[in-house]
């Protein structure tokens, strides 16, 4: 029996030291970086979170700060189109942070502002402008969205990255936070030996990919897709695909509108500011799409609402449209990116940056997911 323990316990032992010294090799290879600053969630790939979602649910705890901060979210287009350091170099007044997550819903943007706010206080929350990327695409609802085998129905990926590591659980009410918010960043040191060994493995397979492909990922680089042109075969073929993707024959999905609307008041009403940028598409996606008039009239009735308020802003770039500078369907090119960055550094220095903070203390609207969040004791 004697002998059963002692092995026990050096068992523990060597678990415990295996542990911290990979804690210790995390913060080696990868430094935590500045808790205050502004950060590109977009740069995922070369931290520790590897993933855009895993970064933003993981790392959200340097927008709890009380400074003035610009925050992007969106789906890719708005991750690829807006380069946070382009944008931050001609904004002076605020750190900008970019959140979107490619192939994000309205549903998903929504749940990513919520992220935000569990960290934040009241007035820092008052400090807040939300740039919020839009077109036709993101409006679909999440059980056509979010449909794949290796998931619930409906749950999106930041509803995954809740439950990954045991900070939620899910119930039949929807995800139980089981690590309250302000224990985030407590929890995150607990499982960076975990990251770290999960980095180890995907740089293991980017390696194996390398040798047998010659590419470590099957994205393409800037560089290539500023040459791509797109023929009439995969442009059709795009066309298709989002008709399927879509779940809808010719019109967006009211419910997600219905989210947008609710998610731009909430904002509002807690004192927060908010753009809305209508991101263009190229001209023979925008002509050719079934989705793109009841998309416009959706817009066009938000901006009649909410246009008035001192709070509000949006942004058209309708003429950037040409087809040559998009990757894709979808995408910006390089060049054109930094054109829709300057273009949004303009419209937040005269909207954010002329105005000072607002001290007053508005009503505060928590925002929530479609599936409501409560917070539970660990084991209970």
């Amino acid at each position: 029996m004697k002998y059963i323990l002692r092995q026990s316990a050096l068992t523990l032992l060597s678990f415990a030291f295996l542990y911290v010294l990979l804690a210790g090799a995390s913060f080696v290879v990868f430094p935590d970086p500045s808790s205050a600053g502004p950060r590109d969630f977009q740069a995922a790939g070369q931290t520790l979170y590897m993933t855009v979602p895993k970064y933003v649910f993981l790392g959200r705890s340097v927008l709890a700060n009380p400074d003035r901060k610009i925050i992007l979210v969106g789906a890719s287009n708005t991750g690829v189109g807006f380069r946070q350091k382009l944008v931050q170099s001609n904004l002076g007044c605020a750190k900008v942070s970019n959140l979107a997550m490619g192939g994000a819903n309205i549903s998903e943007v929504r749940q990513v502002v919520d992220l935000v706010h569990e960290v934040q206080s009241d007035q820092e929350r008052r400090l807040n402008t939300f740039v919020i990327g839009v077109w036709f695409g993101m409006f679909i609802d999440s059980d056509v969205k979010y449909a794949e085998g290796d998931r619930h129905r409906g749950e999106t990926d930041v509803d995954i990255e809740r439950y990954r590591y045991g900070f939620y659980r899910r119930t039949p009410d929807g995800p139980v936070a089981v690590l309250p918010a302000k224990w985030l960043d407590a929890g995150v040191m607990t499982i960076r030996p975990f990251l770290l060994l999960e980095k180890v493995a995907r740089e293991a397979r980017a390696g194996v990919n390398l040798v047998l492909t010659g590419r470590t990922s099957a994205q393409r680089t800037d560089d290539e897709r500023e040459s791509v042109v797109m023929s009439d075969a995969e442009k059709q073929e795009a066309l298709e695909s989002w008709k399927e993707t879509m779940g809808r024959t010719s019109d967006i999905s009211p419910t997600q509108v219905e989210v947008l609307k609710q998610t731009i008041q909430a904002l509002l009403d807690s004192g927060e500011k908010v753009v809305l940028v209508d991101l263009p598409i190229p001209a023979w996606h925008r002509e050719a799409s079934p989705y793109q008039p009841s998309y416009r009239r959706a817009l066009t009735d938000l901006l009649r609402e909410f246009g008035d308020h001192p709070n509000f802003s949006s942004l058209n770039m309708d003429d950037l449209d040409n087809d040559l500078d998009y990757s894709d369907e979808v995408h910006a090119k390089r060049h054109l990116a930094d054109i829709w960055s300057t273009r949004l550094a303009r419209k937040l220095d005269s909207f954010v940056c002329l105005e000072k903070p607002d001290k007053s203390s508005p009503k505060v609207t928590t925002l929530r997911s479609s599936a409501q969040v409560t917070t539970a004791a660990p084991g209970k």
